[in-house]
């Protein structure tokens, strides 16, 4: 007598499941949200998507596909690393972030290694896989195209940026100054990161140990797009 199946949760309970649940978790244990926490459960979104209607389309199209006549170029091997990006680029960006401190001094450096893994790789590498894009599937595959790239390009878009702009200098008045804390094993945690809030209603990060900055008029050095103040003069 054959053993019962084990019941599985159905796919859109599921889904939204992850949609919920994953940014939850960031709360819970860093007590806020971040682009890499949206971006981390986005990407399972997308897994989880994939694995649900990829193997329709292929039996749907798969036929079709195969009759398509696409030479091989000698720069296909492309799409592996564009597939690894998808997930690795984001996770790595995110280590660079949580071992670095962005000063005055490397702030080119930091930048250019988050858009060459988010940006510059994931752009390149999956230009090759543009010429696979043919038939009636040719919609879904682009779309999967452009979901996979999108998710490390948005994550690193605002460090690219700011690699090319660089540092503003702005005259500002600041008008409140708070610690960022985390929750760490159900405990609120203070961390070096400060949300400093100007007069104009902008919001950037500032990290005590690089920076020294009091509410009232200051001029300070700003990396626009990623929030983060460099110095305060």
């Amino acid at each position: 007598m054959a053993s019962p199946q084990p019941k599985q949760l159905p796919f859109w309970p599921g889904a939204l499941l992850i949609a919920v649940g994953i940014p939850f978790i960031f709360w819970l244990r860093f007590g806020r949200l971040d682009g890499f926490a949206i971006g981390l459960t986005a990407f399972l979104l997308l897994i989880v998507f994939g694995l649900r209607f990829i193997p329709v389309l292929n039996q749907k199209y798969g036929a079709e596909q195969a009759k398509l006549k696409v030479n091989p170029g000698p720069f296909d091997w492309l799409g592996a690393v564009w597939l690894l990006a998808i997930p690795f680029a984001p996770f790595l960006m995110w280590i660079v972030d949580s071992l670095t401190v962005i000063t005055p001094a490397n702030w080119k450096i930091i930048l250019g290694i988050k858009s060459g893994l988010c940006v510059l790789i994931p752009v390149v590498c999956v230009l090759p896989l543009i010429k696979y894009l043919r038939g009636s599937a040719a919609p879904y595959a682009l779309l999967i195209l452009v979901i996979g790239t999108g998710y490390p390009v948005s994550l690193g878009w605002h460090a690219m940026r700011d690699f090319i702009s660089g540092p503003q200098q702005q005259r500002v008045t600041v008008t409140e100054v708070n610690q960022i804390h985390m929750t760490y094993k159900f405990r609120d945690v203070p961390t070096e990161i400060l949300e400093v809030t100007l007069a104009d209603g902008r919001t950037f990060n500032a990290n005590a140990t690089q920076v020294a900055i009091e509410p009232g008029p200051a001029v300070i050095s700003v990396l626009q797009h990623s929030g983060v103040i460099l110095e305060v003069r």
